[in-house]
C-alpha cells in the first residue's frame, strides 16, 4: 500500500516517526515523508534542510512548495498579530477553562504557548501555497493510508481530500486532546477546530472529531506520563532515533570511570542561541572534582560568557547521537524533552531532569521589524512532568538550580550514578513499561487492516 507521512518540517518532529516509516517500508509498503520545503526561518524552529534530513533516515522525501516564511513566527500571514499569545488571553481561557493552576497549568502552557502557535503557522487563516500543494500531492498520489504528528494536523486535511485512512501519531504527551476535550466540556469554541477550520472548508472537508483526533492514535507515552483525555489510543514502542551518524570511534573503548552525559537539547538551543539562566554554569561546577567523566553536548553559543574554563573531567562537544553515547553511559543530565527521557529510558540509564518552578510561557508583541518575544522562563515544556515520572519510579531526580546548591546538585550526582536502587530502578522502567509495549514493526498488519477497511 501507499503510506504518505506528514509533520512539521524540523527534526524533532520528524525523528519521532522514522521507526514507522521503517517498519511499513520494511514490510513492502511505499512510504513517502510530504511536507513544507524547508525555509531559514530566523527564529530556529524549522528545517532549512528538513528533505535532505528525511532522505538521510532511508525514506523518499516530497517537499512541498517553495521555501515560504511561517505564517506567525515570520509575520507572512497579515493578521499574525490578532493569533500572537499574551498575557490577558492565556488568563482568561485559564479562568473560562477552568485550569487548575498546580494540577493542569503546565498542559494548557503547552497547548497554548507551543501547540497551538505551531499549528497556525502551517494553517493560518489564509491557506498557504505549501499545504495546499500537500494536499493535492495526495489527491494524485492516493495514499491508503496517512500518518500525520498532531502538530502538523493538515494531514487529517489531506488523508479525507483524498479519501485515504488517516492515524495521528503522538510525538510527545497529548495536549491537542486535552485542550480540545476541555474546551468542548466548557461549551466553548474550541481553539484547534478555529484553526483548522478555514483549510478544511478550503478544500470541502467537515471539520469534526475524527479530523481532529484522526481514526486512531499511536501513542508512544508511558502510561504515567498520559495527560488525562478520553480519546482512544494504540499503545506502541517510541524508538529513539536522533539522524544517521558515523561511529564515534573513542566511544567504543571501555570508559575508566563512571561516564556521565548532558545534554540540554539541540532543537532548545537553536531557538535560544545559548542558556542565560545558569543552569549550565551550575552544572559543570557541581560535576568539577568528581570521580566521573562528563561528555557535555554543549555548542559555542552555550558556553561563551558563561564558563571561562571547563573542569578538567568535562569534555564539551557539539554534537555525539544519544544512540552512540548512552550505552556508555552511567547517567543522563538533560533538559526533559520527552524524545530524550525516552532514549535514556530505553538505555536503562539513570536520569536527572533539570526543571524550575517557572512557567512554561512566552509572549510575542507586533513591532515594525517584526514580532518582540518575551519569553518568562527557556525550560522545556515537558520538564515537569518527565522529572515526576523518573522521581516518582526511582529512576532519576529533579534538579532545580534556582533552590538547590551546588553541594546539594554534587551529592544528587552521586546517588544517581553510584546508587544500586537508582540502577535498578531504571533497568526496571526500561523492561516493564517500555520493552512491553508493542514495536512499531508488530502494529503494521494493524495499519494494513485499518487501510484495508478504509
Amino acid at each position: 500500500m501507499r503510506v504518505m507521512i506528514t509533520c512539521f518540517p524540523a527534526p524533532a518532529h520528524f525523528w519521532p516517526l522514522v521507526p514507522y516509516a521503517w517498519a511499513l517500508q520494511s514490510a513492502g509498503h511505499d512510504v513517502r515523508v510530504v511536507a513544507p520545503s524547508g525555509f531559514p526561518s530566523p527564529t530556529g524552529i524549522i528545517s532549512t534542510d528538513f528533505a535532505q534530513r528525511v532522505t538521510e533516515s532511508g525514506i523518499v522525501a516530497v517537499p512541498c512548495g517553495p521555501p515560504t516564511p511561517l505564517a506567525v513566527h515570520d509575520c507572512d500571514d497579515p493578521d499574525f498579530a490578532d493569533v500572537l499569545p499574551n498575557p490577558e488571553e492565556t488568563e482568561r481561557y485559564v479562568r473560562a477553562l477552568s485550569v487548575h493552576e498546580r494540577v493542569e497549568r503546565d498542559m494548557w502552557d503547552v497547548f497554548y504557548h507551543y501547540a497551538i502557535l505551531a499549528i497556525r503557522n502551517y494553517q493560518p487563516p489564509r491557506p498557504r501555497e505549501d499545504i495546499d500543494e500537500i494536499v493535492a500531492f495526495a489527491k494524485d498520489w492516493r495514499p491508503d493510508l496517512v500518518l500525520w504528528e498532531p502538530w502538523f494536523p493538515c494531514g487529517a486535511v489531506a488523508a479525507k481530500a483524498s479519501g485515504a485512512a488517516h492515524v495521528r501519531t503522538l510525538i510527545s504527551p497529548d495536549y491537542t486532546a486535552w485542550a480540545h476535550e476541555r474546551f468542548v466540556s466548557k461549551g466553548l469554541p474550541s481553539m484547534l477546530a478555529e484553526a483548522m477550520q478555514p483549510l478544511a472548508e478550503h478544500h470541502g472537508v467537515t471539520v469534526d472529531d475524527e479530523l481532529l483526533m484522526g481514526q486512531a492514535t499511536l501513542d508512544p507515552i508511558p502510561a504515567g506520563m498520559r495527560l488525562p483525555t478520553r480519546t482512544p489510543t494504540v499503545p506502541v514502542r517510541y524508538l529513539p532515533y536522533s539522524g544517521g551518524s558515523v561511529s564515534q570511534h573513542w566511544l567504543r573503548a571501555e570508559p575508566t570511570r563512571p561516564r556521565v552525559a548532558i545534554s540540554l537539547g539541540v532543537s532548545a538551543r537553536a531557538v535560544d542561541k545559548g542558556d542565560s539562566t545558569g543552569r549550565i554554569p551550575a552544572l559543570l561546577e557541581a560535576v568539577d572534582g568528581l570521580d566521573v567523566e562528563v561528555i557535555a553536548t554543549l555548542n559555542k553559543d552555550q558556553l561563551s560568557d558563561q564558563v571561562e574554563t571547563l573542569p578538567d573531567n568535562v569534555r564539551a562537544m557539539d554534537y555525539v547521537p544519544l544512540s552512540q553515547l548512552l550505552p556508555t553511559c552511567s547517567a543522563l543530565v538533560n533538559h526533559g524533552s520527552f524524545g530524550t527521557v525516552i532514549a535514556g529510558i530505553a538505555h536503562a540509564v539513570p536520569q536527572i531532569v533539570c526543571d524550575t518552578d517557572e512557567p512554561t510561557r512566552f509572549f510575542g508583541r507586533a513591532t515594525p521589524d517584526g514580532v518582540e518575544w518575551d519569553r518568562t522562563s527557556p525550560k522545556q515544556g515537558y520538564s515537569t512532568l518527565t522529572a515526576n515520572y523518573l522521581a516518582d519510579r526511582g529512576a532519576g531526580s529533579r534538579l532545580d538550580h534556582q533552590k538547590q546548591s551546588i553541594s546539594e546538585i554534587r551529592s544528587m550526582l552521586r546517588r544517581v550514578v553510584e546508587d544500586p536502587k537508582v540502577r535498578d530502578a531504571a533497568l526496571r522502567l526500561r523492561e516493564e513499561e517500555w520493552a512491553s509495549t508493542p514495536t512499531p514493526a508488530q502494529l503494521v498488519p494493524w495499519l494494513e487492516k485499518l487501510a484495508q477497511e478504509r
